[in-house]
């Protein structure tokens, strides 16, 4: 019987979970990533999902830059982190795996190349830079 109401348990979690990734909130986390990484000049397309597995979100996506040097791919991708953290719609403890990279896929450029140290979340771009919310 214990091993029945353990199944039980686990299928209501899964179902839960399944819910809640289809609800709102994933769409508008999604369409809030996409709204800010768009409002950067050079940023041709951006494509972001958000889930929810377990209680555990993740958050990942990409984001296509006009630039023909790593320099100019990786200011766009600082102007993109900068709109990240000015989103209000946006939470601290987000993290956001994003691939920047130019059109043709020849230039790849990371978060490490604005001194974070691994992926940062939207607190640590905060803090960065100096911004809060409006």
């Amino acid at each position: 019987m214990g091993l029945l109401a353990l199944v039980i348990g686990l299928a209501t979690v899964v179902v839960g979970t399944l819910a809640a990734c289809g609800g709102g909130a994933a769409r508008a986390c999604e369409e809030a990533l996409t709204a800010a990484a768009t409002s950067v000049d050079g940023v041709v397309a951006a494509e972001f999902t958000c889930e929810r597995s377990f209680g555990n979100p993740s958050q990942e996506g990409s984001v296509t830059i006009a630039g023909t040097t790593e320099t100019a791919v990786a200011a766009v991708m600082e102007d993109v982190l900068q709109a990240f953290a000015a989103s209000s719609e946006l939470g601290d403890a987000t993290v956001v795996y994003t691939r920047f990279a130019n059109e043709d896929g020849t230039i790849s450029v990371h978060e490490g190349l604005a001194g974070f140290n691994g992926t940062p979340s939207i607190r640590d771009l905060r803090e960065h830079y100096g911004i809060t919310p409006g």
